[in-house]
């Protein structure tokens, strides 16, 4: 039986390992996407269809506006079942609203440079599609998560989606010897599609669409949501967002070479992401009881193994990143090698600080995390754009990752400012590995 001190670590360790686990597959399943669709579609398609793959980080940001952190801070704290449904319920139809509203601007955006395509508009819609069944479908594996069942909040991540994509797509691909964009997309749709009637069916206890209530019961959900949202653009901005520059500034061979790059560097860092969607709902809960220590250990803890991990890959990608890039993707695309590992070492900060984002969350030091999170947009928009416009793509790749270090930065600073004791790495691997166990 689990103890009332060894919950937390016990519910991480498992969500963790799960997760762990979804995103190898998923992780391999993009990449080996990424490929498919280099060596499948034509160099304006494929430039394109990453571009998608970016407004599907980007669209479910901007549909969710900070609901999903949100609702996983306001689930610990409801008193009765009821409460939880509706707070839950709030969240999911907020989110239905929001991204039904936002996500054509995000379809127009990552489709433009296909214009006048005969594939265009199917394109276009099926996009916007897309991010709207991704934004509900997170939003429910974050309520999932703040109930504590890790199982579902898993099997709802876009890790999963992308695990049984990859051999849709490539069914399609057997069966016809010439597949389009439109055909590949539809997939995505669909696969998508059937993901999230499942997890609705599946979490009807714990959310409905049809919960009574009026749309100004969505206002407090969206306007605390708000204030997150920036979080999560600034990270958008920093990496995924110089996709779609690259497409507006370089040559369509370029801007696929930098997108393969940025596409890849995504997953370096997704041992900080994992680990923050892993202990968020505990440490979230744990910080309601009154445990902050236990709650600045297990987040020291997460970013020391976090960035051992981190430095590894990067230390690999020195190495033999040009030779693996060409290998999978051709001789044309070894210039990606250099770009990915300039993308991949901007994510070391963030691994080793990532945590403090989390601090400042569940000690609703909102405020402060977001107008931290804005300052370096100001910085970082202006600085992207001159870079890819008169520096290339190697000068694009250095100031993202220059701006990704720089918001980790800022937010630990942000944090120390405010908080008593902040989670930081450290060398003694072995404490670390003992806080899970």
């Amino acid at each position: 039986m689990v103890t009332a001190a060894e919950k937390p670590t016990t519910e991480v360790r498992r969500s963790f390992s799960l997760r762990f686990v979804a995103a190898g597959a998923g992780l391999l399943c993009t990449f080996l996407m990424t490929i498919v669709a280099y060596r499948a579609l034509d160099a304006r398609q494929a430039a394109v269809f990453f571009a998608i793959l970016a407004a599907l980080s980007i669209g479910p940001m901007v549909g969710r506006l900070g609901l999903g952190p949100n609702v996983i801070r306001l689930l610990p704290a409801a008193k009765t079942a009821d409460e939880a449904k509706q707070i839950a319920s709030d969240h999911l139809r907020a989110t239905a609203v929001l991204s039904l509203i936002t996500a054509p601007f995000i379809g127009l955006i990552a489709t433009w440079p296909l214009r006048g395509d005969s594939q265009y508009w199917p394109v276009l819609l099926l996009t916007v599609a897309v991010v709207v069944v991704e934004s509900m479908r997170l939003t429910l594996s974050d309520i999932f998560a703040a109930h504590g069942r890790v199982g579902m909040a898993v099997l709802t991540t876009h890790h999963i989606r992308s695990t049984i994509v990859l051999p849709a797509v490539a069914l399609l691909l057997f069966a016809f010897d010439k597949s389009s964009l439109t055909e590949v997309l539809g997939v995505y749709t669909a696969v998508a599609t059937i993901q999230l009637a499942i997890a609705l069916t599946v979490g009807r206890a714990e959310v409905s669409l049809t919960t009574r209530g009026h749309l100004r019961a969505l206002r407090d959900p969206i306007r605390h949501g708000a204030k997150l949202f920036v979080l999560d653009l600034s990270a958008f901005v920093c990496l995924p967002a110089t996709i779609w520059l690259a497409n507006f500034a370089f040559a369509p061979h370029d801007a696929a070479i930098y997108a393969a790059a940025a596409t890849l560097a995504l997953q370096v860092t997704i041992l900080e992401s994992l680990a923050s969607l892993a202990v968020t709902p505990a440490v979230a809960r744990e910080w309601v009881l009154g445990n902050r220590e236990r709650v600045v250990s297990i987040l020291a803890a997460v970013a020391t193994l976090g960035s051992l991990v981190t430095l590894v890959i990067v230390a690999f990608l020195a190495i033999l990143g040009e030779t693996v890039v060409s290998w999978a993707y051709g001789p044309s695309m070894a210039a990606a090698g250099p770009l990915l590992l300039v993308l991949a070492a901007g994510g070391i900060a963030k691994t080793a600080l990532g945590g403090n984002i989390t601090m400042l969350v569940i000690s609703d030091n909102i405020d402060r995390a977001a107008w931290s999170a804005f300052a370096v947009l100001v910085v970082a928009v202006p600085a992207g754009i001159a870079a890819a416009f008169a520096g290339g793509p190697m000068a694009l790749a250095i100031v993202s990752a220059c701006a990704v270090t720089l918001t980790a930065v800022v937010q630990w600073l942000s944090a120390r400012s405010v908080l008593d004791d902040t989670p930081r790495p450290s060398l003694d691997v072995r404490a670390s590995l003992a806080t899970f166990r």
